[in-house]
């Protein structure tokens, strides 16, 4: 069995005829993570900042959205519950749909923070970034 030898390219100077690929040092890309997992090496330009970014701001709308909707549904609610009078079926419902909407906010709030556990458990503790979700920008690597 033969082995199999992995190489990487040279960084080349840039030519006329158009743009080659630069060379970077390779560095952290997270935070310290725990044990082997947060030590991940990678070149720069791999790409795992820009992922990193776009799912951080996919979950900072997916969260705010989740916030809309729940204060939508207590609004809503509360106002079923007025308009409900004497009329415990409509009562009932009412209260089954504040509670449905506080057990759906107590699961965004977990998953909020499962998710930001972790993002340090494997280094990258950028990913649940609230300034990411107010800029609605994402950051230069």
């Amino acid at each position: 069995m033969t082995p199999i030898h992995i190489l990487a390219a040279l960084p080349q100077e840039p030519s006329s005829q158009g743009t080659s690929l630069q060379g970077t040092p390779l560095g952290r890309i997270g935070g310290t993570g725990l044990g082997p997992f947060g030590d991940i090496t990678l070149d720069e330009t791999s790409g795992i900042i820009g992922v990193t970014n776009v799912i951080s701001s996919i979950i900072g709308v997916m969260t705010l959205a989740a916030c809309i909707w729940f204060l939508f549904q207590i609004l809503v609610s509360g106002y079923e519950w007025i308009a409900a009078g004497s009329d415990t079926k409509q009562m009932e419902s009412a209260r089954t749909r504040i509670t449905h909407a506080f057990v759906g906010l107590i699961i965004v709030v977990g998953a909020w923070s499962l998710l930001a556990v972790a993002g340090q458990f494997f280094g990258f503790n950028t990913l649940i970034d609230p300034n990411q979700v107010i800029q609605l920008t994402p950051k230069s690597p």
